[in-house]
């Protein structure tokens, strides 16, 4: 499973936002960017578009992309009576906010959090307080240092959208999927884009602007 998305500065999201807009009106796709949606064809440049613009944002310093590599394969999420797969989705959203945005924002930063709605979500918003309490003590944050935790409509969010297709050009490879499809170009430009080798191995512990997490329950 890969979890991920961008963190951009408050003043920033309106210029980003208007831009993916336009590349999606310049490509005349009218639907939004998504992964699973994706065949090619006419809608191939349009959609390897976004995904340059978001690592040229990214080596610029414009924002930031914080991936996260979860080994689900053998998992099971029913280890404990109530539980299912949404609520080990929302365990490893906890991890990606603590130990990537609070560690790294909360100190200077009110930390505000879009996610794309869905069931796999729905827990992680009710735990505002237990990150920022948890964010406090273990990385001296700012009080509070997460405001608000909300899902959003992706129609609404070219950053989530974005997010979505690169993301899921980073599963493709790291579940080493064989596509037949475009979708295996894609995936391969989102990798050739993102200036790495492979994504199987983790970034170092001061990378910030591109940060790969594979995460291994002990």
């Amino acid at each position: 499973m890969v979890l991920g998305g961008f963190a951009v500065a408050g003043n920033r999201i309106a210029e980003i936002e208007d831009r993916i807009a336009t590349l999606r009106e310049d490509a005349g796709i009218r639907s939004e960017f998504h992964w699973s949606e994706y065949r090619g064809g006419a809608k191939r440049a349009g959609y390897e578009a976004p995904v340059r613009y978001g690592f040229d944002l990214v080596n610029k310093k414009k924002a930031h992309f914080h991936v996260l590599i979860v080994p689900f394969k053998n998992h099971n999420h029913r280890a404990v009576k109530g539980e299912n797969r949404d609520t080990s989705l929302n365990r490893m959203y906890y991890q990606l906010f603590l130990h990537r945005l609070a560690r790294f924002y909360g100190r200077a930063r009110a930390i505000h959090i879009r996610l794309d709605a869905g069931n796999d979500c729905r827990d992680i918003c009710e735990l505002r307080n237990q990150l920022c309490a948890d964010a406090y003590k273990k990385y001296q944050t700012r009080p509070n240092c997460v405001r608000s935790i909300e899902p959003v409509n992706s129609d609404n969010s070219g950053l989530i959208q974005m997010a979505d297709v690169m993301l899921g050009g980073i599963a493709a490879k790291q579940n080493q999927l064989q596509h037949t499809s475009p979708k295996g170009e894609l995936a391969s430009l989102i990798l050739q884009a993102s200036g790495r080798h492979s994504w199987s191995v983790s970034t170092p512990k001061n990378a910030r602007s591109l940060t790969v997490w594979h995460h291994v329950k002990k």
